[in-house]
């Protein structure tokens, strides 16, 4: 083992290996196994941190698994975007000094007062008059406006999603006057007013940040309340084969340009709230070949355990892939040569697991061979289920990234 091997190793307390074919050689793994790059989530990290004009939260649902919480603390990030309160106990416990936001607009009965009474939590979202009286009354802030100045809550507003894959303005937003009425609501509880809003998730274009932006240019006109923060929600796009996506900076810089045509107070906080591009990168998983039938494979994950983005219609995105197999000398070697495309089933019982589109392999991939899904740091360990019985939760380190693909600054 190396010498940075070994000093991950001490840091997270997870075996590291120097590279995916050294965990392949000395694990030989017959279940999944989540191969984490800490250089992955501290290059993308530092590019928010230093290129984003405001401040940085992660939105954990992305990927919750506490090795790449850890991973994504490591690398600098302070503030989590949290949307239950199974995720505030969780970041609470694990980070008691990092600042939470609980950003989603409609939340379980109750839980807007637990998150403030007992983990700290001071900022909300909400996109209705039935959640702010909802989040006034269960902190207290309804009554005591002492209580109501330490809120600071966020109104989302509805904003077009042509610029992402996966669009998520059906289900929360609310119109620019309705958005209006809520601030002004919010600044007459004493509350702290503040607006954000989500483009959709994998946004391939700039623009739909500064259509967005125009957007909450046209609540504050209405309103005429002076923001105490601006969240742009996330949207940051992964950069995966098969879509072409600018660079982070393109994006950072729409967002800057589009935040100073606000005349913002200048005490106004700006922030935003990647998941996806936070951890694309950082993780990559290995399963195995159980079975090849001709063209079809048999593998032991599938769309119930890590690879539930195979199962998205429509999903353009391929992940970089690579097969490692026994070789002649004892030890493991990187399978290459002319491409086939397989059909794979996962693990499971259920004729459903299957990936939706076929996966491009060397033609001799065998029974046995590990297959590397690379770059599903995003949603691969938030949607795994216990489905039949299968649940990966294997997690090592390779200290030195050598995923082939990363955001480009």
């Amino acid at each position: 083992m190396s010498a940075s091997a070994q000093r991950s190793e001490k840091r997270t307390g997870l075996v590291a290996y120097n590279s995916v074919a050294e965990l392949v050689d000395k694990l030989r793994p017959e279940m999944p196994v989540y191969a984490l790059f800490p250089d992955a989530f501290a290059n993308i990290a530092k590019t928010f941190i230093d290129g984003f004009p405001g401040e940085t939260m992660y939105a954990i649902k992305a990927n919750p698994a506490i090795p790449v919480l850890d991973c994504v603390y490591d690398a600098g990030i302070r503030h989590f975007d949290v949307a239950s309160i199974s995720e505030v106990k969780l970041v609470h416990e694990r980070f008691p000094k990092a600042k939470l936001s609980f950003m989603a607009p409609v939340r379980i009965r109750g839980t807007a007062g637990e998150a403030f009474h007992r983990h700290g939590v001071r900022d909300f979202a909400l996109d209705s008059d039935e959640e702010l009286t909802s989040i006034l009354r269960d902190t207290g802030a309804a009554a005591d406006r002492a209580i109501a100045k330490q809120l600071t809550l966020y109104v989302r507003l509805q904003v077009p999603a042509d610029g992402a894959l996966l669009e998520l303005s059906s289900k929360f937003g609310v119109s620019v006057s309705g958005a209006s009425a809520l601030v002004k609501a919010i600044e007459a509880a004493g509350a702290k007013p503040a607006l954000t809003f989500h483009v959709g998730s994998q946004c391939l274009f700039p623009r739909s940040y500064t259509t967005a932006l125009k957007r909450c240019a046209e609540v504050l006109a209405q309103s005429g309340v002076a923001l105490a923060a601006l969240d742009v929600g996330g949207g940051f796009p992964g950069y995966y084969l098969n879509v072409t996506v600018p660079p982070l900076t393109e994006f950072f810089t729409a967002i800057a340009v589009g935040v100073r045509a606000l005349n913002l107070p200048k005490d106004c906080a700006i922030y935003c709230e990647p998941g996806r591009a936070l951890v694309a990168d950082g993780l990559s998983v290995v399963t195995q070949v159980s079975l090849r039938r001709d063209h079809t494979l048999f593998i032991n994950d599938g769309i119930y355990g890590s690879l539930n983005e195979y199962a998205l219609k429509d999903w353009p995105v391929r992940y970089p892939l690579r097969v490692f197999t026994p070789s002649n000398a004892g030890g493991i070697e990187e399978k290459t040569g002319r491409l086939s495309s397989f059909k794979a089933f996962g693990p499971t019982c259920d004729t459903l697991d299957v990936l939706h589109y076929m996966i491009d392999l060397p033609d001799t991939v065998a029974a046995g061979d590990w297959i590397e899904f690379q770059m599903l740091g995003a949603y691969s360990c938030s949607l795994r289920t216990q489905f039949n019985g299968f649940y990966p939760d294997t997690f090592v380190e390779i200290p030195a990234n050598s995923a082939p693909l990363s955001a480009p600054n």
